[in-house]
C-alpha cells in the first residue's frame, strides 16, 4: 500500500510593502511632480516670452510710424496729449491686440482718433502696437496678452 502523502498547504504570507519600497515609490511620485512643474513652468516662460517685446526690427519700424502718425496726438513717449497715454499709465494695456487694431484701423466715432486704413498696413499697424508695448511693464504686457486685466 503506497504511503498516503500529508499534504501540506504552504500558505503564502502576503507580502507588506518594506520601507524601501515605500521610499522608492516616494521617490518616483516626487519625481513625477517636479517633471509636471517644471513642464508647467517651461509653458508659462514661453507665453511670457511671446509678452516681452517684438523682433528690433519691428520695433523700430513700429517707433518710425509712431513719431510719424500718432506722437502729435499721444505724446513722443506715449505720454498723452490730446488723445489719452499709451505708455502704460492708463487703459491702452487693457486693450487687446485685436482690439487696438480695430481702434487704429477705423478709428473712434465722436473722438478725435481717426482711422488710419487709408495710409496704413496691417503689418504696419502691427508694428505700432508693438512699439507702444515697450513702455508697459512685463506684467501689463503678460496681462494684455491673456485678457487678464486685474492688476495683481
Amino acid at each position: 500500500m503506497a504511503k498516503k502523502r500529508k499534504q501540506t498547504y504552504s500558505k503564502k504570507r502576503k507580502k507588506r510593502p518594506t520601507i524601501l519600497g515605500w521610499a522608492w515609490l516616494i521617490l518616483v511620485g516626487v519625481v513625477l511632480v517636479l517633471a509636471g512643474a517644471t513642464l508647467v513652468m517651461r509653458q508659462q516662460d514661453v507665453r511670457h516670452m511671446t509678452a516681452i517685446l517684438a523682433p528690433p526690427e519691428v520695433l523700430a519700424q513700429g517707433e518710425a510710424i509712431f513719431i510719424e502718425t500718432c506722437a502729435a496726438c499721444h505724446g513722443s513717449e506715449g505720454e498723452g496729449n490730446v488723445g489719452p497715454a499709451l505708455n502704460g499709465s492708463m487703459h491702452a494695456w487693457h486693450h487687446i491686440d485685436s482690439q487696438l487694431r480695430l481702434i487704429i484701423r477705423d478709428g473712434i466715432e465722436g473722438t478725435a482718433m481717426v482711422g488710419h486704413k487709408d495710409h496704413l498696413s496691417n503689418e504696419e499697424i502691427d508694428a505700432v502696437i508693438s512699439y507702444i508695448k515697450v513702455w508697459w511693464t512685463p506684467e501689463q504686457r503678460q496681462m494684455q496678452l491673456t485678457g487678464n486685466h486685474r492688476m495683481p
